[in-house]
């Protein structure tokens, strides 16, 4: 670490004298007179600026309507969110009543086959040839419709 700051002598913290010389000779008059403005355009009016009270009302009149045409947006849309809200609330009951019938329309197929199962094994006939006369009927019923 020394290598690198061999060139320099004393305190890290001092400053090199060659680089105070960089700006020997300018001159900070201009940059001076900057700092002495007002921070702000409204502090010292500008010649060619009228800041006059009708202007300023004005002005404060044009804020006010863009502050109430806001405010009117801001309504529509929380008046949206609220009605799409409801919609979703809605949606969710219909899917919940729809998923309720499907399952009882589960239920009732399951213990249709099953007492469809019980009568085939009670009737005697092998359960091949009930798919058969299915079939037969099937095929005949869209015979029948299509013609």
């Amino acid at each position: 670490m020394s290598s690198n700051y061999s060139g320099m002598q004393g305190d890290l913290t001092q400053r090199d004298a060659s680089r105070t010389q960089l700006f020997a000779g300018t001159d900070f008059s201009k940059y001076k007179q900057q700092q002495d403005r007002p921070s702000s355009p409204f502090d010292r009016p500008s010649p060619g600026v009228d800041y006059s009270q009708a202007t300023l009302s004005q002005l404060e009149s044009q804020s006010d309507e863009q502050m109430n045409t806001m405010s009117e947006k801001i309504n529509a849309l929380k008046n949206l969110s609220l009605r799409m809200g409801d919609e979703i609330r809605g949606s969710n009951q219909t899917l919940d009543q729809l998923g309720n019938v499907f399952e009882q329309t589960s239920n009732r197929l399951k213990r249709t086959f099953k007492r469809m199962m019980v009568m085939a094994q009670n009737s005697r006939i092998p359960l091949k040839i009930w798919f058969i006369i299915f079939g037969v009927l099937t095929l005949l019923f869209f015979y029948v419709w299509i013609r």
